[in-house]
Order: C-alpha cells, then sequence, then structure tokens
C-alpha cells in the first residue's frame, strides 16, 4: 500500500512504525471548594515551571538557529503573563481545577487562531496546554524505540526535538505542511519526513514495516523484497549524495555540456536562510510572507514587513528575491465570520488582497522601502492571477507606492519586476497573451495540478488522482514555456516539480532553466542536472510530452534514474 502527502523533509528510510498519539488525561468535571483554591494554583505554578524547565533544557541542547527559534516561542508561551493570569483567574473566579482552567483558557485562544488559520502557532499552543495537563496529572512522554518511524497525526517542534533525541528514523504526519515548525525542525535534524498523508494513522499500525521518501512524499507500507531492495539503493545513492553535497552546491550551475540553469530557495521563515546558503541557492525564487501575519496576528504594520524583507535581501546577497504578495483566504485570515464552501476557488491571493486594498497598498510601500536600499535585487509575484485587470490594478498600486517613496525624499528601485504566479489555468492557456503583460511568470506547479485535475489534495477519496506527473501537467508546463520564450520573459517554476531530480531535468529540457524548491533539495537537483548534457534534457522532455498516461510517464523516469 502506497500512501501519498507531501515531503517534508528530504531523505529515505526503513523501518518500523511506531504510531504515536498524543495520550492526554480528561479533564477533571467537579469544582473546588473556595479552601483548595490555593492548592490548585501552587499545582497550575508547579506544572508551568516544569514544562518551562523542560523547554530550556531543550532549548540549552540545540545549536541549530532554526530550531532555537522555534524553541524559544514555545517558552515564551508558557511564560505568557496575560495567559498565564487567565488560568489563575479561572481557578479563583470559577472554582475550575487546574487542568480545567488550563484547558479553557486555552481553548479561548486556539479558536482565535483557528478563524485566523495560523495553523503553526495553534500546534504550539495546543503543544503547551497537552503537556501542562500531562504534568498536572503525572503522565510520563511517550517512548518510542530507537530506530522507530512515529505515525502521527500531528506533532509540535519539542515533539519532534524530543523523538529526534531518542533516535527514530523517520516521522509520517497525517496534517501539517511543509512550512509548518515541525517541519523546519524535522529538516534541521536530517529526519525523513513526509506531511499531509491524511490517514496514516488509520492505514499503518506498529506491525507493519514502511518506507518514508521524504523527497517525494510517499509512504510505502509492507513493502516487499524488491521494493525494499530498490529503496535501499535509493537510500545508497541518497547518502553518497549528502557526503558530496557541500562539493555539489560549490560547482556551477551548469549541464554537462555547459548549459547554465539557476536553482534557488522557497522560503518562508528567517530561520530558513540558513539552508539558503548552506545550499548555495541562488537567490530566493518565492518568498512566502503569510508567516509576518502568522507570527504578529496582523498585516499592516510597514516597517515590521520592511525588516523582514531587509533581512531576507541582506543574507542572500548579490541574488535576487522574489516576494509573492500575500497569500491566503482572506475570510479566515483577517477574522471575517463568513465561510466559504470551497475556499481552494474563492477569496484568496490576488482577489482578497484587490478588495482589502489598504493591505496591499501597505505590502507594496515596505517591499518598495526594502527595494530602495538593494536596487535590482527585488521582484514582485502576484498570486492566484486569473484576469489581465489584476495585473494592472497592482501595477497602478505599485506605481503610486513608488511615487510616494520618492516625495518623501527616498529615491525607490525603478526596476523592480513585476511577475504573476501561473496556477490558474485559464492563464496557462492564455500564456502568450498575459507574458505581454509582465516582467516575468513563475508556474506554481502544486496548485495548477489541484486545478486542472479537479483534485482537491486535501480530499482523502481523491488524493490518488493527484499527481503532479500528469502528462496534461507537463503539457501545459511546456505551452507557458514556449509563450514565455516567444516574449522574451523569464520563467521559473517554484512548485514541488522542481525538487524532484528527473523532473527537474525534464523541465530544463522544456527550456525552464530557473528553478525554485525547498534547499535541502538542491544538491540532488544540481547533481542530475550536471549529470547530463543538454540534448539528454531535450530528448527526455520530448518524451514526457508525447506520453499518455502516468503510468508512461513514470516508467520513462524509472528508466532515466537507472541510466
Amino acid at each position: 500500500m502506497m500512501l501519498s502527502g507531501a515531503p517534508g523533509a528530504p531523505g529515505i528510510v526503513i523501518g518500523k512504525a511506531s504510531t504515536y498519539k498524543r495520550r492526554l488525561p480528561s479533564v477533571s468535571e467537579t469544582f473546588v471548594t473556595d479552601g483548595q483554591i490555593q492548592y490548585q494554583l501552587d499545582e497550575f505554578q508547579q506544572a508551568r515551571t516544569k514544562v518551562e524547565n523542560e523547554l530550556n533544557q531543550i532549548l540549552s541542547e540545540q545549536d541549530e538557529a532554526n530550531t532555537e527559534e522555534l524553541v524559544r516561542m514555545q517558552v515564551e508561551v508558557i511564560k505568557d503573563p496575560e495567559l498565564n493570569k487567565q488560568v489563575k483567574q479561572k481557578i479563583i473566579d470559577e472554582n475550575l481545577t487546574a487542568d480545567a482552567a488550563v484547558d479553557s483558557v486555552f481553548e479561548t485562544y486556539l479558536r482565535i487562531l483557528k478563524q485566523n488559520q495560523a495553523e503553526d502557532r495553534s500546534v504550539d499552543i495546543t503543544d503547551i496546554r497537552d503537556r501542562l495537563i500531562q504534568v498536572l496529572h503525572n503522565y510520563d512522554a511517550h517512548d518510542v524505540a530507537e530506530g522507530a518511524i512515529v505515525i502521527a497525526n500531528e506533532l509540535s517542534p519539542r515533539e519532534v526535538i524530543e523523538f529526534a533525541d531518542q533516535g527514530v528514523k523517520g516521522i509520517v504526519m497525517d496534517r501539517g505542511g511543509v512550512n509548518s515548525h515541525a517541519a523546519i525542525i524535522a529538516r534541521s535534524m536530517g529526519l525523513p519526513t513526509v506531511l499531509g498523508t491524511q490517514e496514516g494513522t488509520s492505514k499503518i499500525t506498529g506491525d507493519d514495516q514502511v518506507v518514508v521518501d521524504g523527497r517525494l512524499g510517499k509512504v510505502i507500507v509492507n513493502p516487499d523484497g524488491d521494493t525494499q531492495e530498490r529503496y535501499r539503493k535509493q537510500i545508497d545513492d541518497y547518502q553518497k549524495i549528502l557526503r558530496d553535497a557541500k562539493k555539489i552546491c560549490q560547482h556551477p550551475n551548469k549541464t554537462k555540456d555547459g548549459i547554465s540553469f539557476s536553482l534557488r530557495a522557497n522560503i518562508e521563515f528567517v530561520e530558513e536562510l540558513e539552508a539558503v546558503e548552506k545550499y548555495c541557492a541562488e537567490g530566493i525564487g518565492l518568498l512566502r510572507t503569510e508567516s509576518i501575519y502568522l507570527r504578529n496576528q496582523q498585516f499592516k504594520n510597514v516597517d515590521e514587513q520592511e525588516s523582514f524583507y531587509i533581512k531576507m535581501l541582506e543574507n542572500t546577497a548579490p541574488h535576487p528575491v522574489v516576494i509573492r504578495l500575500f497569500d491566503a483566504g482572506g475570510d479566515k485570515v483577517l477574522d471575517n465570520s463568513s465561510l466559504e464552501q470551497n475556499p481552494f476557488l474563492g477569496w484568496r491571493g490576488i482577489r482578497m488582497l484587490l478588495d482589502q486594498e489598504e493591505l496591499l497598498e501597505q505590502q507594496l510601500k515596505a517591499i518598495c522601502k526594502a527595494a530602495a536600499e538593494f536596487k535590482g535585487r527585488v521582484r514582485i509575484l502576484i498570486p492566484m492571477v486569473s484576469t489581465i485587470e489584476h495585473i494592472s490594478r497592482v501595477r497602478a498600486l505599485l506605481d503610486a507606492a513608488q511615487e510616494e517613496l520618492s516625495e518623501n525624499g527616498v529615491e525607490p528601485d525603478k526596476d523592480i519586476e513585476l511577475g504573476i504566479m501561473v496556477e490558474v489555468p485559464n492563464v496557462a492557456l492564455q500564456a502568450d497573451f498575459f507574458a505581454q503583460h509582465v516582467d516575468f511568470m513563475s508556474i506554481g506547479t502544486n496548485d495548477l495540478t489541484q486545478y486542472l485535475l479537479a483534485v482537491d489534495r486535501g480530499n482523502e477519496r481523491i488524493s490518488k488522482l493527484y499527481d503532479q506527473r500528469h502528462p496534461a501537467v507537463w503539457k501545459l508546463i511546456n505551452r507557458v514555456s514556449q509563450a514565455a520564450q516567444k516574449e522574451s520573459i523569464p520563467l521559473s517554476i517554484c512548485g514541488e516539480l522542481a525538487s524532484d531530480p528527473v523532473s527537474a531535468c525534464c523541465l530544463v529540457g522544456m527550456g525552464i532553466d530557473d528553478l525554485s524548491m525547498n534547499a535541502a533539495a538542491l544538491p540532488a537537483v544540481k547533481k542530475a542536472l550536471r549529470s547530463h548534457e543538454s540534448s539528454e534534457l531535450h530528448e527526455l522532455a520530448q518524451n514526457v510530452l508525447d506520453a499518455q498516461t502516468i503510468g508512461h510517464v513514470n516508467e520513462l523516469f524509472s528508466n532515466w534514474n537507472s541510466i
């Protein structure tokens, strides 16, 4: 049986599964007398101190900057004076037990975060709540066997670190995104991870043998002998790539016959800059900006945004930084109580931004202020474009932001390039027309695939139909590539497809020589591209374009892997 998810952390492991469900005692439903209130307050304070000490112990043992930052965020939660004040007030005013007070106060916080779709922060809050309740009930931490592969619904950064310390080999989670805090920790600790499998905890038992392919987001349950042998060979190959990664990254980005290509990184958090430098990425091909809101619960502070962009630019010089405009469903981020039946096709991306024009204006001002200090390096990417009017309205607002900057005595960067995400099929089909109105284009293969194949990736009943290697996806990508070449504008790929070495070879064979991906995927992609001549890449691309089924494409890729 194979389960599909998203690549959380690269690498391949084979091992025995260990299912994990966070053990949470039932919260007390009884009330305490006035004479018992002080005892409950003391119990809460002791639990709070113990959890804080546990986190500080974890913090003291970390040497990765991004890991330290994420654990420190949890320390801030447990020390939050307002949060603790509310728990104590619940005990005093409502005669609640300490665990019931914790549960009640944290539930309020979680409800707010859920409304705002701040999933990363809600995982941190939930973890602190659950650990406090565990300590109040004297529950021990969960132990797993060394070398096991953890199968869980969702993990917090603390839990990932603890499992790593216990010697687990890999992680599979039903929930979570590639930029979740848990995924960042897993990558920094070298734990192959697959996220968003939806049904891993229901399909995998503690007796199962599993293969976790964190490069492609695949989990094979109870593989046969031939499959295990094939993956063991891939593990050996991948380990060699890791050993050679530093050397590979320092080589020029050129094919075997000297044709140049660019490899950039997709990032969202400042903590990921370390990996950008480590793997020698040529700048940032996709800077997601949603975390500015998710971390600060507001988005309109120009100075905070500017500081974020400047930090990204400072640490990636002299390369370009492609800043994607705020891309989220506005009704879920801006605390609007209305819900949409189909948010993937709804009020999101540029559709929301143009309705919330002040928010867009503030972001463009912040970008322009940062760009003025790093002229020639900033590019702006518009998400979810489906009409030419989207582009013209953003360009008008960008011009206004530049003019305001000039009026305030700051010389703006007049060369900021404006591009679009090609993720809505009608834009891909009319790419030659849209290409005439922008400075560059970037194909987001994740959403383009979802929309083109009419498959909701989050729907476990049909998730197997979602495959970025589908022949129709390749044909549409090639159509966009031809349009970009015709109009002589740059085209890049910033979806997961670019992080697969053979797919990357196929993309370059189609003439798309600018690929952006998770930084940890760069060495393997670079090695594949450097190992072949451009004529081989063109031949692979042509064969893929001639394919009629996914099976045929996979066969071509398998044969290519064996070369």
